[in-house]
């Protein structure tokens, strides 16, 4: 699914940064980043530029750690929601609190674990050299060289406001699970050990908590992007530095539609992920229990 969706990943992380694909001049890309604001392009445009210009491997940029992300990502916010869950419920019992303080936590937890990561992979998405099979090495050495340990945290600050969204999520989607919402209707169809009518209310409520939770904290992530985007250097100041900072800046040069910059693209991408990650986490848990009810 990373492999698949990786050249979505490449087209967005470019809508939400201030690289202009080759629009603007022919200027270095730091300062261009850091001078000129962001020029709009259609898709098909900005997919054009970046493979003229680039070639067709570039719209694969940061799949080697886009992947060791993902694969440990999911995991660790998993692990850590259950952990979360079972202490939070010592201290507070009532359903929405829980699943929103248990999930914003292991949000959390999971940002700042994986942020290393996430800050390579963007790195590589904006960088508009041509690729090499040396990228992920070189990049790692640059941002060392430039910032040390630091450099591996830049946007952290806007990924620990965007945990929020897992909060959001799980609360919501919980609460559309229990109402077993599409389930009445579709129940009927099937025989009464199906897991079908399950996989459909699971499915829509995985949709509507995943368009609810990420369009109102989506501007986090563009900020996050803006963050990462340029490195400080004796002869360049960074523009974008701190978190209400740079998003009142792209509020005043770019409006609303700069804070949302690739968010059709994101929603294309996130959601089926979303659907499958449930689906396969629903599923452990049901033939779990199953187990489970069958041993006693």
């Amino acid at each position: 699914g990373v492999i698949v969706t990786s050249p979505i990943e490449l087209l967005k992380t470019r809508q939400q940064s201030t690289i202009s694909n080759y629009s603007v001049s022919n200027l270095p890309s730091g300062v261009r980043t850091a001078a000129v604001a962001p020029v709009r392009t259609s898709l098909w445009s900005q997919y054009r530029a970046i493979v003229g210009h680039e070639g067709v491997r570039s719209l694969f940029k940061g799949l080697t750690p886009s992947v060791l992300a993902v694969v440990s990502s999911k995991g660790l916010f998993f692990l850590a929601n259950s952990e979360c869950r079972k202490r939070f419920r010592y201290i507070c019992n009532q359903g929405q609190v829980l699943h929103l303080t248990s999930g914003t936590v292991a949000g959390i937890i999971n940002a700042l674990a994986m942020n290393p990561f996430w800050v390579v992979k963007t790195k590589l998405q904006l960088d508009e050299r041509k690729c090499s099979k040396r990228a992920v090495l070189t990049t790692t050495q640059e941002l060392w060289r430039a910032e040390k340990h630091k450099a591996f945290f830049r946007g952290s600050s806007a990924s620990l406001v965007g945990s929020l969204e897992f909060g959001l999520y799980f609360l919501m989607y919980e609460e559309l699970k229990q109402a077993k919402l599409g389930y009445a209707s579709f129940a009927p169809y099937f025989k009464e050990d199906s897991y079908i009518p399950t996989m459909i209310h699971v499915s829509l409520s995985s949709i509507i908590s995943k368009i609810f939770s990420n369009s109102f904290l989506y501007p986090t992530e563009v900020i996050r992007t803006r963050l990462r985007e340029d490195m400080e250097s004796p002869e360049h100041k960074r523009k974008y530095r701190k978190f209400w900072r740079t998003c009142k800046m792209i509020y005043r040069e770019e409006g609303m539609a700069g804070l949302y910059g690739g968010w059709v693209l994101n929603l294309y991408k996130t959601i089926p992920f979303t659907i499958i990650t449930f689906l396969v986490y629903e599923g452990l848990i049901d033939k779990c229990s199953r187990i489970e009810a069958k041993s006693y």
